[in-house]
């Protein structure tokens, strides 16, 4: 190679370097970002596979599919703070979510493995569910305080857009990836894909080393301090109650959409999930 064409090479890839955001140029960063975006499209993975293993595979009913995503959304509602303030007390943010990951690994697994050994019921699904929204919480309680230790004050805008770019994407790749796994594989084993997931989130979170904070030193009262103070702000109060209208109604839409769609109007599950794709390239193209 002449050192005019080494010349042109290095000259675009320092072009190239260029256009990679700064925080992804970071070690830490990068591999916080990766176990987030891994995680995040296993999610949509499962939102599709879950709901369709009760369907298909359980023949699950109406009611049931309602205690289903209660289940799974029961935990934020019942452990949201005081997760957030044992956390705090503990430390150890990273270890946290570390073990948040490899056990919702060990959840989703069991699905499939029951599955295939004909022992899979509605009930173990339940658990499943509620026990991985459990860790969830835990993971994502954790995740604010990581963030900050990893990203400087001046780029938290930046982060924070890496990681919702990341959000939007799995919003439309996710649920269409997870259709058309459960289309060739079934959903049980498609489940198997996002445990896959949580195993590589937490194998990335393993290689990173960031100064945590120190543990806090709360008082009994942190707890009903933090209501009172949601109680007494007009702003947070009436964000609190727009955001709670909304995902109940949402929510309560969504735990019947995959039955309605599977045995009324008979739509294949590499359909439904492009389907829901599709629905959410408007978040993917909203922010450009």
């Amino acid at each position: 190679m002449t050192a005019a064409a080494e010349g042109e090479r290095a000259r675009l890839r320092r072009r190239a370097m260029a256009k990679v955001p700064v925080l992804l140029k970071e070690q830490q960063f990068r591999r916080y970002w990766a176990a987030q975006t891994i995680s995040m499209f296993g999610d949509q993975i499962s939102s599709v596979a879950v709901p369709l293993a009760a369907v298909l595979a359980l023949k699950a009913g109406a009611a049931e599919m309602g205690y289903l995503t209660a289940l799974i959304w029961l935990p934020s509602l019942l452990f949201g703070l005081h997760a957030g303030a044992w956390v705090d007390r503990r430390g150890r943010r990273r270890a946290t979510m570390i073990a948040a990951d490899l056990g919702r690994f060990a959840l989703l697994t069991s699905v499939p493995v029951c599955y295939a050994t004909g022992m899979l019921t509605l009930a173990q699904l339940y658990a499943v569910a509620f026990a991985a929204g459990t860790l969830s919480v835990l993971f994502s309680v954790s995740d604010t305080t990581l963030f900050v230790t990893l990203v400087p004050p001046d780029r938290y805008v930046d982060g924070n857009s890496l990681i919702y770019a990341s959000r939007a994407l799995s919003f439309v790749g996710g649920p269409s990836a997870g259709g058309l796994l459960v289309q060739w594989l079934t959903a049980p084993f498609a489940i198997a894909v996002d445990a896959l997931s949580f195993l590589g989130s937490a194998l990335f979170l393993g290689r990173i080393r960031p100064a945590e904070p120190p543990p806090a030193h709360s008082g009994k009262g942190s707890l009903t301090a933090g209501a009172r103070f949601i109680a007494r702000s007009p702003i947070v109060r009436a964000s609190l109650c727009a955001v709670a209208t909304i995902n109940f109604f949402n929510l309560a839409y969504f735990a019947l959409f995959a039955l309605y769609a599977v045995r009324k109007l008979h739509v294949i599950p590499g359909a439904l999930g492009l389907v829901l794709g599709a629905g959410a390239v408007g978040g993917l193209l909203g922010p450009q």
